[in-house]
């Protein structure tokens, strides 16, 4: 059963590889998710070969299956481009990237050595090899983890509405990935140390497991589309912000942690102050620029545009985005995503105090307010007023 299994998955990687491989419009995501879809192919036969002959006699056979095995040093730098590129504005792979694929290389060449020279490869390089693969692993999740707690902050700095922005299922195979690590590494010490033994590609449930997370790869990714959409000019200026640091550097980079302050809601003034001291905007032309923003977010309510975002408004208000940003930060103690909605939340407050709409739903004023979903409008007035919008309607009518 378990090679229907996985033969199954094979079919249904090469159907979402067409179906990435034909969009109109591809991003470097989708040219790095087609080549993780393959990888996944070629682990996938690997697996079928094993469960029908155990270890292959072919050399056509061993290296397929010690290809696979290998290719566990690829999964983690894969797993960090890709999600690099969908967070970091105009990512580009560059020669200094290909050094991540040095131990995979290094892997490869030993246990291509194993095959061709004696009859196999050896049980103690095989554990060898086994602890490298998780270490790496762990190492290249843990970091793809921190990417995208880092793309959280980056996302509710831009941008006004976060509806399919913070990938969240990314990060949910990022956690599932750190458990089956913590599952594998368990089983690796109790064989190592005890009589307890778990085989090497595990059972019916772990053959399952890896399917679905090929689903999941395959589904959520033909589905996603670039977040960052920016002109050079609007490139650049996020740049100088530091809004598209990123926690990749740390393993694409030089320094382990290095990453930017950015704005939080609990961020103390003194950190503020301190992030902005070489903005080049002048004490007074940061109050002018505030009762420009103030007079225009009351008279223009540019903010019941859903897709309203810092560039967006910097524009209209002819300010740089930076300024801007500065702006909100320092006299709202809030990132842009706060500040917008919470204009968005008090107009809705306004309209169900008014009671002049009470046979519109509560999403239809959501939504005419600046909201682009219901569950994004029941967090936002949950986060701003302590209490669900169907509650605040049934208290404005008491």
């Amino acid at each position: 059963m378990t090679d229907y299994i996985y033969a199954g998955a094979a079919t249904l990687i090469i159907f979402l590889s067409l179906l990435v491989g034909t969009k109109k419009r591809k991003e470097l995501s989708d040219y790095i998710l087609i080549f993780w879809l393959l990888l996944l192919f070629v682990n996938s036969l690997s697996f079928i070969i094993i469960w029908r002959s155990n270890y292959p006699v072919s050399f056509a056979g061993r290296f397929i299956v010690e290809l696979s095995e290998a290719s566990i040093f690829i999964h983690g730098p894969v797993f960090l481009f890709y999600t690099m590129s969908l967070t970091k504005a105009g990512l580009t792979i560059k020669p200094r990237h290909l050094f991540h694929l040095i131990p995979f290389l290094v892997c490869l060449l030993i246990l291509m050595a194993a095959i061709m020279v004696a009859d196999g490869v050896g049980a103690i390089i095989r554990q060898i090899v086994s602890v490298c693969k998780m270490v790496s692993l762990l190492i290249y999740t843990t970091v793809v983890i921190i990417q995208l707690k880092n793309h959280r902050k980056q996302v509710e700095t831009i941008f006004s509405n976060t509806e399919n922005k913070y990938l969240n299922w990314l990060n949910f195979l990022a956690w599932g990935i750190i458990i089956v690590w913590i599952l594998s590494s368990t089983g690796l010490i109790l064989y190592g140390l005890t009589w307890f033994r778990i085989p090497q590609y595990g059972g019916i449930i772990g053959n399952i497991a890896v399917c679905i997370f090929i689903f999941l790869v395959g589904f959520f990714g033909v589905k996603q589309e670039a977040i960052f959409h920016f002109t050079p000019g609007e490139k650049r200026s996020i740049e100088s912000d530091g809004m598209v640091d990123t926690a990749a550097e740390a393993i694409t980079d030089d320094s382990l942690f290095a990453h930017t302050i950015l704005p939080e809601e609990n961020a103390s003034e003194l950190t503020i102050n301190e992030k902005y001291k070489n903005s080049g905007l002048s004490k007074q032309k940061a109050l002018d620029l505030f009762q420009v923003l103030e007079n225009f977010m009351k008279n223009q309510k540019p903010y019941h545009d859903p897709e309203i975002t810092l560039f967006g408004l910097a524009k209209q208000l002819d300010i740089h985005p930076n300024h801007l940003s500065q702006i909100i930060n320092q006299h709202y103690s809030q990132n842009f995503f706060d500040y917008i909605n919470e204009y968005r939340i008090k107009d809705v407050k306004d309209v169900l105090l008014s009671g002049k709409y009470d046979t519109f739903s509560l999403a239809g004023i959501g939504f005419e307010c600046g909201f682009n979903s219901k569950a994004s409008f029941n967090r936002a007035f949950k986060k701003f007023t302590g209490v669900t919008p169907s509650e605040f309607r049934k208290n404005a009518k008491s």
